[in-house]
């Protein structure tokens, strides 16, 4: 083998390990910037999952009574843009058959709610135990749909809202309302054994 030979073979190898070098940056480099975009996407999505509204929808019972009612409130930490509400069922208040008394026909659910603020919060009554657990005019399980918009994103949740745990349930007791409770008993008695004095 000649030395222009030796050479050309050298220029071939440089050439050669030159070409896999620069094939290996390039392979390193798309993976760093896949690395990098997936980074973005997780950051983005944590930014808008720590900035969104979110609707929250749940029953509750009035503390001291058998009272139930439909909680939706805006728990996250911005506004709800064009918030629309729908109950995929005709429920009565209190298993009270009039159309006045339909939840599904109140303002809430029939018209857009144009911005719903953070900490926002909507009450429905939906009627004492003994009633509504005992009437086909308050159904036990119903739907409530939240449709609403937010960073140019449309959000579309369903909540099932479920009364039956709720049937022979005792009602909860708040400390402070019990409290209360007494100390206006122990007033009562104690104005009932007051002296009446005449005008």
């Amino acid at each position: 083998m000649t030395t222009a030979d030796l050479i050309n073979l050298a220029i071939a190898v440089a050439t050669t390990v030159s070409v896999a070098i620069s094939l290996a940056v390039a392979i390193v480099t798309y993976k760093s910037v896949q690395a990098s975009r997936a980074a973005v996407d997780v950051m983005r999505e944590q930014l808008e999952a720590s900035t969104r509204p979110y609707i929250l929808i749940a029953p509750t019972v009035r503390p001291m009574s058998t009272f139930v009612q439909l909680r939706i409130m805006n728990s996250g930490t911005s506004s709800a843009k064009n918030l629309r509400l729908s109950l995929d069922k005709d429920y009565f208040f209190n298993a009270e058959n009039s159309p006045a008394q339909n939840i599904r026909r109140f303002a809430a659910f029939v018209h857009p709610i144009y911005e719903f603020p953070p900490q926002a919060e909507l009450v429905f009554h939906l009627g004492v135990g003994h009633r509504i657990f005992t009437s086909d005019l308050s159904p036990l399980r119903f739907t409530v749909t939240a449709k609403y918009e937010f960073g140019g994103k449309t959000f579309d949740e369903s909540t099932i809202v479920d009364l039956q745990p709720y049937m022979n349930s005792g009602k909860p007791i708040d400390p402070v309302a019990e409290r209360l409770e007494q100390i206006r008993d122990e007033l009562k008695s104690l104005r009932g054994q007051l002296p009446k004095h005449d005008a």
